[in-house]
């Protein structure tokens, strides 16, 4: 009763400043964390600002966040696991949190096969390209290929080569250097530079809150969207029109790093 109280009396005082979280700048709604109340933002977004880079969890999977984007709703990030090195202890692939997020549609996949004794594809006219993970001198090595060349996947299931596959997004500008060139050193660029992801955090609803001079938020116990208004929160947008401000501020911010 106590928390709720604190969120309806300082609500808008609260939610009306962006935060910082490690390489991220001006952040506002969704995003949380730090020193930023929860109900300032939504539940799915929590960041960890601990380290060099703001952290997300997504179905129990760590990304770095390496740009936010609020024009279109993206946000790029790279697994955490892969940031340092390819060569992963654990194999897995992502898991996404619809309908919170969805893959960008300029991405493309890049599939990763390790620990294989050959090629995981018998067709000689696919052609992965190989790199080394192991430890020691041995003859087992591994591959990478890109989809869209008109192929899938399913050939591996059939030769049983590759100990384990793992499928990466990544952006389709990098994909397209890839085209051209599918070095070892291009491969691990697209990796480390990430992919986007989509958020929907009742994105019309907060357009709206912002409009009417409201700051969007979150109500915990009701599990619904709150706008803020200087006399209270509410469902959706603040009625008073001497509340209106412009929303330009809110337009475009990204982290440190660069496509």
């Amino acid at each position: 009763m106590a928390r709720e109280k604190e969120r309806f009396r300082t609500g808008w005082a609260s939610c009306i400043s962006s935060f910082d979280c490690a390489n991220l700048k001006n952040l506002d709604y969704p995003f949380w964390g730090s020193e930023r109340p929860d109900y300032c933002g939504h539940p799915k977004f929590e960041l960890d600002c601990d380290g060099e880079y703001a952290e997300i969890t997504i179905k129990s999977e760590s990304y770095r966040v390496l740009e936010v984007n609020y024009s279109d709703y993206s946000l790029r990030v790279v697994r955490t696991d892969f940031w340092d090195d390819v060569c992963l202890t654990y194999f897995r692939n992502n898991s996404i949190d619809l309908p919170f997020f969805n893959y960008s549609l300029d991405s493309r996949n890049l599939t990763l096969y390790y620990d294989c004794l050959s090629s995981p594809f018998s067709d000689p006219y696919i052609t992965p390209t190989q790199f080394n993970c192991s430890k020691n001198s041995t003859k087992i090595v591994d591959y990478f290929l890109l989809a869209g060349g008109g192929y899938g996947t399913s050939e591996i299931e059939q030769t049983g080569a590759c100990r384990s596959t793992v499928i990466v997004p990544i952006l389709g500008s990098q994909a397209r250097i890839l085209d051209e060139d599918s070095s070892v050193e291009n491969m691990k660029t697209a990796i480390h530079k990430g992919f986007k992801f989509a958020w929907e955090a009742n994105n019309t609803l907060c357009s709206a809150c912002r409009n009417s001079g409201g700051q969007c938020g979150y109500n915990i116990s009701s599990s619904e969207f709150t706008c803020y208004c200087k006399d209270g929160p509410v469902p959706s947008e603040c009625k008073s029109s001497k509340y209106q401000c412009s929303s330009n501020s809110y337009q475009y911010m990204q982290g440190t790093d660069t496509q």
